[in-house]
Order: C-alpha cells, then structure tokens, then sequence
C-alpha cells in the first residue's frame, strides 16, 4: 500500500514540474498535466477545474488521486481529473518502465508535428541528452483530437511505443520519465532541439552531424542520473526566481 506521505510528495513533485513548464512557456494558459504513478497503482495528476492554478502556479493542492481505472481517489472542491486522463492511464498500461507522463502544449514541438517537418540531429556535444532523445525516436499522433477515451489512449501509447515523447499533430506533446523532473525534462530537451531546428532552417539548410559522432554519443547511452538531477536543479532555481520576481 502506499503510505500516506507518498501521495504528498508527489503531490510537491508533479507541482514544482508544472511550474518549471509553465516558467519556460511551455503549455498554453492553463493547459496541461503531469502524473506520477504511485506504489500502489493510483495516479497522482495535476486537475483541471474552476478552481485550478495554471502550470505556471501549481501548487500541492492542486493535485488529485486516481484509481488505475480512473475513479478520482481524492477530490477538492472546484477540482477534477483532466478530461484527458486516459493519456496518463493508457500509457502507465503500456510501459512498465514509466512512473511519470507529461502532456503539454508547447509551441515550437507543434509547428514541427503540424508541417511534418522532421527534427534532424543538428547538435551533437552543445547536448547530448536532446541527441540521445531524439536518437529513441520522435513520432507524431496523426489524431489532432481530445483523448479522452480508453481506446485513443491506447492507440497514442502504441505511437510512442518505447519512446520518451512523442508529438500530437495539431495539439501537442506527450513525454514519459521514470520520475516527473525527468518526463518534464524531456520536454524542455524536445522543445529546444525543435528551436534549433527552426532557427538552423531560417539561416539556411541544416547539416546533422556526422555519423561517426551520432553513434559515439548516442551510444553512451542513458544520460547519466546526476545530470539529469543537476539540470532539474537549474530549472527549479529559475522558476522559483520567477515566482520571487513576479
């Protein structure tokens, strides 16, 4: 069973991402949700509702808990599961491997998931963890629609397969992480390999990097734990410099 801190710091967990999103301009006005899979199979997930706080001001409270099924375990007056809970779900079902999904709206990843532009490994040493992202694959969700059923849930987690995002043509993106900093940071990664693309193809025709470098640093493999630990720290250090600010 889980314990009864678990949900809590979860709670704290899924919020701080959602903040970091919304500080980097990464979702539209409100849109958007992060879930952590918890010990005992529920879903912590970020609500949607009258009563919720944009990504950009997410707090604890603004967290609910789920059955696998998605029965709400927990509730809070103006508060609810987003009506696209069956992504979290649906992926959870698929990917043993995923204890958090992200799903978000951020402009850049659309624009190249709309005009079926392919993101070209452009970068190499300028960083390695966006080269070894898109090295698993990035595919596109040709369904530009809600997903809100089990049965679309399903068929967007059988396009990301074994991936850690994939694009929703005309909607957005969905990542997936062993924890929430990790699925929030892919998201950040794609975004910006999709910038350099865009910008690389404003300057003139891009030129992915060669071979022989792809192959050494995508075979390294996983990025290391304590970058990804060391990147997550920036990040909350700049939105919490933006909450001081504002």
């Amino acid at each position: 069973m889980t314990s009864t801190a678990e949900p809590v710091a979860a709670a704290e967990r899924i919020a701080a991402a959602c903040r970091v999103l919304g500080r980097l301009g990464l979702t539209r006005e409100p849109a958007g949700h992060i879930s952590m899979l918890l010990a005992d199979g529920t879903v912590a997930i970020k609500a949607r509702g009258p009563s919720e706080s944009g990504l950009r001001f997410a707090g604890a409270e603004d967290v609910v808990v789920v059955d696998p099924d998605g029965t709400p375990r927990s509730s809070a007056p103006g508060l609810e599961p987003p009506r696209e809970l069956a992504i979290h779900l649906a992926v959870y079902r698929a990917r043993p491997d995923v204890t958090s999904v992200v799903h978000v709206h951020p402009l850049m990843p659309v624009l190249f998931g709309i005009c079926d532009v392919p993101l070209l490994p452009v970068i190499g040493a300028y960083d390695p963890y966006a080269l070894r992202l898109l090295a698993r694959g990035v595919p596109t969700f040709e369904r530009s629609v809600l997903v809100t059923t089990p049965e679309l849930g399903d068929e967007m987690a059988a396009v990301l397969g074994t991936g850690a995002v994939c694009l929703m043509r005309g909607h957005g993106v969905t990542a997936v992480g062993a924890s929430p900093e990790e699925a929030a940071l892919n998201v950040i990664k794609l975004s910006e390999l999709a910038e350099l693309n865009y910008r690389a193809r404003l300057l003139g025709e891009p030129r992915p990097i060669g071979k022989a470098e792809y192959e050494e640093i995508v075979g390294t493999g996983r990025t290391r734990p304590e970058l990804i630990d060391s990147a997550w720290r920036f990040y909350r250090r700049l939105a919490e410099e933006g909450a001081e600010e504002g």
